[in-house]
């Protein structure tokens, strides 16, 4: 399962998106650079947080961010009077459960740092977390599906880092103009090709949501385990859609994953295709000449609604230097160091303002994300999930034809209700 969702929590495959060239970023609003503005702040508290302590962060971000985070974590440190060790978790084999197995037995970090919002529910409800302090983030400066991907029903757990979620690229020289309605999109699909990882969740979601239909029933911000929305009419709906891209427009064999679809298209053999920003760098290097937008409108006239993955950071609730772990924890999700790791790993900022700046704007294929941001969707966060996950492979089965999509949907639910009490949950 690890490797089929490319922005799932205990199974992301691309936590870091693909480097490649991106306008520079490097002063805030106020005309600081982000390590100035770093120092700045960090010497405005220095006074409230003891010195001498020594802070140990993991990082689940590797290259240029992770270059970022020692930088902005010395400035820290260096203001403070304090030491921060920056540990490289990103290929700990053991994956995001080597946070859980060292923080149950004391041997935790003090602050984590590039972790998929998603493992929020399981490490809050285990202890593992502090719940966000009063002070530390501004709700309104960013998106409300945001700040919903890090609560826990209804706490704040975690501090928004960047954001992913999937769009669709299409090659200018099969299709010249993004396609904004479904009629115009089915004709350019089957024009010139359409394909994605049809058999995965994380991106069937944007149709199955688009329809109406739900993972987990989200009242006030609390989703109910006991609430399945996957064989809805809604939902049926989709997977009716799904069918018919394989057996009625033949876009697609069921065959056809994340790997083919991608191939195809870096190989100008396709017009469309649905991935991340993480795809963006071998698009480059592969020379298509491609654009990036938000998927068009349903059948149903509905906007697709896409799973939106949150990075993030937090604190270890056993960390002995709270204080100081989030002011550690404002300054690596400030909004200057967003600016870095936009610049330098094209992570997509999660601060609405950083959103809009000129270096964001000025790139189409950033924008064009963040304009999909607008109508996605939390993944959801509660230990349940993974129940969810496991059971997918049903979709497989509806894609292929080998059972309807009413029934379908039917098993799906019963499969991530046998898993759920097979978790205990």
């Amino acid at each position: 399962m690890a490797r089929r969702r490319m922005m799932v929590s205990t199974g992301l495959a691309a936590l870091v998106l693909a480097g490649g060239a991106v306008v520079g970023c490097g002063t805030s609003g106020n005309g600081q650079s982000a390590s100035q503005a770093a120092s700045s702040s960090a010497k405005g508290e220095a006074s409230a947080i003891p010195k001498g302590q020594t802070i140990t962060v993991w990082s689940w971000q590797t290259g240029p961010e992770l270059q970022d985070v020692k930088q902005i974590a010395a400035q820290w440190a260096k203001a403070h009077g304090d030491k921060v060790i920056v540990v490289d978790q990103s290929s700990n084999p053991k994956g995001f459960q080597f946070y859980a197995t060292a923080a149950r037995t004391g041997k935790g970090p003090d602050v984590v740092f590039g972790m998929p919002h998603d493992n929020n529910g399981v490490f809050a409800e285990e202890g593992l977390m502090s719940p966000v302090p009063a002070g530390v983030i501004n709700t309104s400066l960013y998106a409300p599906n945001t700040i919903d991907a890090v609560k826990v029903n209804g706490t704040i757990y975690s501090v928004p880092v960047s954001v992913q979620v999937a769009a669709v690229y299409y090659n200018k020289k099969l299709v010249p103009q993004p396609p904004t309605t479904w009629a115009q999109f089915a004709k350019d699909a089957t024009a010139h090709g359409f394909m994605y990882d049809q058999a995965n969740l994380y991106f069937d979601y944007a149709l199955i949501g688009g329809y109406g239909g739900y993972v987990f029933k989200d009242t006030n911000g609390t989703l109910d385990p006991n609430n399945i929305g996957l064989d809805t009419p809604g939902a049926v709906q989709a997977y009716t859609l799904m069918r018919d891209m394989v057996a009625k427009y033949h876009w697609m064999t069921p065959s056809t994953n994340g790997s083919i679809a991608k191939a195809e298209f870096l190989a100008g053999k396709i017009g469309m295709y649905v991935s991340g920003p993480w795809d963006t760098a071998d698009i480059e290097k592969a020379k298509i000449d491609f654009g990036v937008t938000p998927w068009p409108t349903l059948p149903n006239g509905k906007h697709a609604t896409p799973f939106l993955g949150v990075i993030t950071a937090f604190v270890n609730k056993e960390s002995k230097t709270q204080a100081a772990d989030w002011s550690l924890v404002q300054a690596l999700t400030s909004a200057q160091a967003q600016e870095m790791y936009f610049r330098d790993s094209q992570q997509i900022p999660a601060l609405l303002s950083v959103q809009k700046s000129a270096p964001v704007q000025s790139s189409p294929t950033f924008k064009a994300f963040v304009e999909q941001l607008r109508y996605a969707v939390p993944m959801p966060n509660i230990p349940q999930m993974q129940a969810v996950w496991q059971a997918m492979s049903i979709l497989q089965n509806i894609i292929g034809g080998k059972v309807s999509p009413e029934q379908g949907g039917k098993d799906f639910v019963q499969n991530v209700q046998k898993g759920i009490m097979a978790q205990g949950s």
